[in-house]
């Protein structure tokens, strides 16, 4: 499903957003402008302020940082965003985000009780639950897991046995600390090394991939503003157009990064 045919669902399903049009939203959806459009979602006298934005992910969001910036900059909405977190990286503007290199979801949730290590080369590391806490995001554009395939004695456990269970724990720390705040969920990207004829191979990260989709779907159902952005198959696609990742089969290259940025505008143009 994609994201602006969940919004569609979302709306249906939060009856109280009556200014939602019964199409999905655009710039323009009927007669009904994005500024009203907006308004569902500000309370009158505050819907001209910045939108603060978190980015919260692992190296390949920190990849990604200046090209998603620039890009965003370049949109209508682009002088409305506050880039929001704890982390300062960068010669940018706004310098914020919540792109910790090298973090698995599991280290992100610091679930209690876990065999969980934090890196040793951040000196405040804090969790999703600190950094919401502290920032109180309106959106946050959420992208994780990769790492937790690569469990090692830096991370602790082999974290790619419990990867559903931190994400989903994830997700409902952002809205418990912030029940407002819009979250967008990308599925996790395929390995370059796990592609075969177009399909992915790597049945753990597939089944998380379809995990994700459907948690946010109950979420939804329950009228949390979370949508599903389907980074992994959006990949996928563009793959058989040319190659998109480094030489790793993981992160990804200029091209890749300019195509990755596009799908969180897409996705937060449709949020907003």
């Amino acid at each position: 499903m994609g994201i602006q045919n969940q919004i569609h669902r979302s709306s249906r399903i939060q009856k109280s957003n009556s200014c939602f049009c019964s199409k999905t939203p655009t710039f323009r959806c009927g007669n009904v402008s994005l500024a009203a459009i907006l308004l569902c979602f500000f309370p009158v006298g505050t819907a001209s302020s910045a939108t603060k934005v978190m980015s919260l992910g692992d190296s390949l969001c920190a990849n990604n940082i200046a090209v998603l910036r620039s890009a965003v900059q370049e949109t209508k909405f682009g002088s409305t965003i506050d880039w929001v977190g704890t982390k300062k990286d960068g010669a940018y503007t706004d310098p914020d985000n919540e792109c910790h290199g090298g973090w698995s979801a599991a280290q992100v949730l610091q679930q209690p009780k876990s065999n969980v290590r934090l890196p040793s080369w951040e000196r405040k590391p804090g969790s999703i639950r600190d950094w919401v806490q502290a920032t109180k995001p309106d959106v946050v554009l959420m992208m994780l897991g990769t790492n937790d395939f690569f469990g090692s004695d830096v991370r602790g456990d082999n974290t790619e046995q419990v990867l559903t269970k931190s994400l989903e724990g994830i997700i409902d720390d952002i809205l418990l600390r912030s029940p407002k705040t819009r979250v967008v969920v990308a599925s996790i990207p395929p390995f370059k090394w796990d592609i075969q004829k177009g399909v992915d191979t790597n049945q753990t990260k597939t089944k998380a991939n379809a995990f994700l989709k459907q948690r946010v779907q109950k979420l939804q159902a329950q009228g949390k503003r979370v949508f599903f952005l389907d980074m992994h198959a959006a990949v996928l696609a563009r793959l058989k157009q040319g190659d998109i990742l480094s030489g790793d089969g993981v992160h990804f290259n200029d091209s890749g990064n300019k195509f990755i940025a596009q799908q969180w505008i897409r996705a937060m143009k449709a949020v907003l």
